[in-house]
């Protein structure tokens, strides 16, 4: 199933993962991480450009989300729309990283030469790809965390402003500006 079939269904309710996960159902736990662990590890590994901290990031972020569901009412688990509560979730992780990382003295580390959207990338594809990664780095972290959600990986706005808890235009506007400064970074990389 694509992903935008998935946040339809997690809107429309007709997403039976919640209910499970509500129910206690033995198999809901590893259906919700099966699901959803390639798209959070792609969004953490492109925001810290190193994949074992990525990996360790979903990885706790799969942890604090058992742990609140774990806490919630069934009422309130059956309600979760879990992709953009993920979402949330991990970028608060990668933000908390990101903090503690800047009050460390910082080595400049390039993003991992393994990761490759496209298995099959040219080495000028690749090295246009690392310089975007590189320049998405140099935005502010309020465009860049709209950015990499809406074109690296692929969420409409609708569902950012979910995620971030942002109004729907400024995450428009986020998205909009990062883009531009995007384009300036690119052309102009001093």
């Amino acid at each position: 199933m694509d992903t935008g079939s998935k946040a339809v269904e997690e809107k429309v309710g007709l997403d039976p993962l919640p209910a499970c996960l509500a129910n206690g159902d033995p198999r809901a736990p590893r259906e919700l991480v099966e699901r959803h662990h390639a798209e959070l590890y792609r969004y953490a590994l492109t925001m810290l450009g190193n994949s074992s901290v990525a990996e360790d990031a979903v990885q706790e972020a799969f942890e604090r989300a058992f742990v609140a569901l774990g806490r919630y009412p069934g009422e309130r688990i059956r309600a979760l729309a879990l992709r953009a509560w993920l979402y949330r979730i991990i970028l608060n992780v990668v933000r908390n990283l990101v903090r503690g990382r800047s009050r460390e003295l910082l080595v400049a580390e390039a993003p991992d030469k393994g990761f490759r959207p496209v298995s099959d990338l040219g080495d000028e594809v690749r090295e246009a790809w690392l310089d975007v990664l590189a320049a998405l780095e140099r935005l502010p972290d309020r465009q860049r965390v709209a950015v990499t959600l809406r074109y690296i990986q692929d969420l409409p706005y609708s569902e950012i402003a979910d995620i971030t808890g942002t109004p729907l235009n400024t995450v428009k506007t986020l998205t909009r500006r990062g883009v531009e400064r995007l384009r300036i970074l690119l052309i102009d990389p001093a």
